[in-house]
């Protein structure tokens, strides 16, 4: 018996209509993609309960009608026992002589929500708010070496460089900015503060996920050193995190603390009265820095005026307000902004109507007030849907994401994964007369990779390597098949030891995101493992804070890499699916993508002794109701993977299409 609640609204069911579901999570016929269960359509009839629970959707002028664009959460039992949870989705109702006679529906197992829940939901819209911190030069440089580490070290600044080609010289008669070498004299260049970018740990984003959408992923994947020490780049822009960036920084409201007329001091707004068209609003401002005002109606900005110092007098002309609006003045850095105090000493404004001279307010502020100079990691993290960044990791790792629930899902690798099932023995269920073998799909190509990254050492790795890129793999075959491409949904870097001008090789690694043409270069998000800090004390760096010296020598630093350990016989992961040589072991290590999470799969899918088997099962609903994906199944005495299961609920007959264990 087939039960399907909406809500908590039972659906009424045609007794003799085949209801019949598609199991499957990852199908050898496309390893790249993530598979969920559903239903194909079928019909349910339009009694009196199913009009309520459709709230009688054939009629439009219904109001409040059900919302058919929408998936409604649902719940499929057999016989009495859980099969499911998941979302129901309306396609259509039948109409006979101009009455409603059945609905038309499709049944998505929970999985589905993920893309629905992400939407189109950005990075940038996860609260990070408890990772934000001080933006000068005492804390990015603890959190550059780890002396002072940022957020128990959830933040980190990793030598990667957003603009400049750095060098290292020791010698100390060289002066160049880009030489960030300590020198014990004439020690005003070396690293400038506001050339580093923050990064944060991909397990603080999983948290952030979790947290926003009301889900938990259960996963010992992602407790694993091998995850938890990875790192994404907060590189949103091309260039410095603020300096150079116009729109780099977040506008800050004014907080008038005195006002008269229609000035409201809780969110400092004036009001636009009816039948005025838009309002004059002067202002004078006592500063000695450079700055901007900004103007917003409504919440959206409208204009902006630059300053350098003292003004009086000032004037802005806001013109086709309507009554009601609200008009708020907002303060900023210059767009060349450094990352250095921007104060405000006292701010006095008044408004007129803009045709006429009619008094609408006065507000002042007579203390100062400095603009905010905390980095919100929310604002800084990389242009990426929250959904691409979770199937980005899954086609990384060759993850499996199962649902348990609607908000539960299990992730593991798939080899975890299938460690996680339980055998079954279900011959006695089997109808042996079906039974067809076939030869697996195989493909002529088989490719995974990152993003194409064209910064100009990735860029030139491709061009002396084939057309493959650093880190990816491409296998060939003699196949006649298709291609088969796993692209994840990230960039990782080349990283380098400066050669020390003067005295050899640096003991630390940076990365350079600029282009051919040493240029800022933006592409996909960036991340790197950093296990542990490194002593760089033979190879020191100079650090510059915002008084445009440098006292001591910076002799410690994270170790930003594609390898998770600082020990070369302790490297366990290799962020490269083919191997690649290490430039700061000099070394390659096995232990790659392709080595820990692709090999078992793909060596079995090509194995010689690998067939396809399809045949017919009728299997009880104490069987369906708790076989699993990754559960194995004994027939006849050999096993099988479960690779696509189609049941039909009505009647439990199973068509099952299986892999031999190799």
């Amino acid at each position: 018996m087939i039960e399907i609640y909406i809500g908590s609204n039972r659906l009424d069911t045609y007794k003799d209509e085949d209801i019949s579901i598609t199991l499957n999570i990852q199908n050898i016929k496309d390893i790249s993609k993530l598979f969920v269960d559903f239903t194909q359509n079928f019909s349910v009839p339009a009694s009196a309960a199913n009009n309520a629970a459709f709230k009688h959707y054939y009629n439009a002028d219904v109001s409040g009608g059900f919302q058919a664009s929408l998936r409604q959460d649902a719940t499929l039992f057999l016989d009495k026992e859980l099969f499911r949870e998941g979302t129901i989705e309306l396609l259509g109702v039948n109409l006979e002589q101009g009455k409603a006679s059945s609905y038309e529906v499709v049944f998505f197992s929970a999985g589905v929500n993920l893309k629905d829940l992400f939407g189109e939901d950005e990075l940038i819209d996860l609260d990070l708010s408890a990772y934000d911190h001080a933006y000068d030069g005492a804390v990015i440089r603890g959190a550059m070496e780890g002396t002072t580490p940022l957020n128990s070290g959830n933040i980190i600044y990793p030598l990667i460089s957003p603009v400049g080609d750095w060098h290292y010289d020791s010698a100390p008669n060289d002066h160049n900015p880009l030489d960030i070498a300590y020198h014990s004299q004439n020690d005003n260049h070396g690293l400038n503060y506001y050339e580093l970018k923050p990064a944060i740990k991909l397990a603080r984003i999983i948290d952030a996920i979790e947290a926003k959408y009301g889900i938990t992923f259960t996963s010992t994947f992602f407790s694993d050193s091998k995850f938890t020490d990875l790192f994404m780049w907060c590189h949103r822009r091309e260039g410095y995190m603020f300096k150079g960036q116009e729109n780099g920084f977040t506008a800050q409201k004014i907080d008038f603390t005195a006002k008269t007329g229609s000035f409201n001091l809780s969110d400092d707004t004036t009001t636009n009265a009816v039948g005025n068209s838009g309002i004059i609003w002067e202002y004078s401002i006592l500063s000695a820095d450079d700055y901007q005002v900004h103007f917003f109606v409504n919440g959206v900005y409208e204009t902006s005026r630059s300053h350098s110092g003292q003004v009086s007098f000032q004037q802005v002309y806001i013109s086709g307000l309507k009554g009601g609006d609200k008009v708020q003045m907002r303060f900023s850095p210059p767009a060349d902004w450094d990352g250095s105090s921007i104060t405000l000493g006292q701010v006095i404004c008044e408004g007129r109507t803009l045709f006429g001279n009619n008094f609408i307010f006065t507000c002042e502020r007579l203390t100062t007030q400095t603009f905010d100079t905390n980095v919100n990691m929310s604002n800084q993290m990389p242009e990426q849907k929250v959904y691409d960044f979770i199937t980005g990791l899954v086609k990384m790792f060759n993850l499996v994401i199962e649902p348990t629930s609607r908000t539960k899902f299990i992730v593991e690798p798939l080899d975890d994964w299938y460690a996680l099932g339980t055998n079954y023995d279900i011959t006695q269920y089997t109808d042996a007369n079906t039974l067809k073998v076939n030869k697996p799909e195989l493909y002529k190509r088989i490719s995974l990779k990152y993003q194409e990254s064209d910064t100009y050492e990735m860029r030139n790795h491709r061009l002396t390597n084939g057309g493959v890129g650093y880190g990816d793999i491409r296998a060939d075959f003699t196949f006649d098949g298709g291609e088969l491409t796993a692209q994840n949904a990230f960039e990782i870097m080349r990283y380098q030891k400066l050669d020390d001008y003067s005295n050899g090789i640096t003991n630390f690694l940076v990365g350079k995101s600029i282009d051919k043409e040493g240029n800022p270069y933006i592409g996909a998000p960036v991340i790197f493992y950093s296990p542990s800090t490194l002593n760089i004390t033979s190879y020191p760096i100079g650090f510059v804070d915002e008084t445009g010296q440098t006292t001591t020598a910076s002799n410690q630093v994270y170790l930003c890499a594609n390898i998770n350990n600082r020990v070369a016989a302790s490297v366990t992961q290799m962020l490269t699916y083919g191997l690649e040589v290490d430039p700061f072991h000099e070394q390659s290590f096995s232990q790659t993508l392709y080595n820990q999470f692709w090999e078992d799969y793909i060596t079995d899918l090509y194995s010689t002794s690998r067939r396809v088997y399809s045949l017919k099962a009728r299997l009880p609903a104490k069987v369906l109701t708790t076989l699993r994906l990754n559960d194995k199944l004994d027939i006849a005495g050999r096993r099988y993977i479960i690779n696509q299961a189609k049941v039909n609920l009505t009647t439990k007959e199973a068509t099952l299409e299986l892999l031999n264990d190799v």
